[in-house]
């Protein structure tokens, strides 16, 4: 009975974790709200929106392929992981979705 208990408890602290990391805004998975040359919002699933600051080292992807600031739309999924500086959160790298199909 206690290894049961003990492993419940270890799971619990096993699904918070990325919720955790997600909570202190280092990592963001959503749609685009908004973007301009300074700065990216990530609306994920639940609603809440996060702030991104780019700077020059941000490096952007499309799907593998590297992609420029000025290819992100407003609306497409995208993927940013960040590293805070203070009271911001630097984006390292932003992921976008792939490109769609042209049939």
């Amino acid at each position: 009975m206690k290894n049961t208990w003990k492993m419940g408890i270890l799971a619990a602290a096993l699904a918070a974790a990325p919720a955790a990391a997600h909570e202190k805004g280092d990592r963001a998975m959503g749609v685009v709200e908004s973007a301009t040359a300074e700065r990216i919002v990530i609306k994920a699933a639940d609603g809440h929106a996060v702030a991104f600051t780019l700077t020059p080292e941000t490096r952007f992807l499309r799907g593998e392929s590297p992609a420029r600031p000025e290819d992100v739309r407003v609306g497409e999924r995208a993927v940013v992981n960040g590293r805070r500086s203070g009271e911001t959160v630097q984006a390292v790298r932003v992921k976008l979705g792939r490109a769609p199909v042209v049939k």
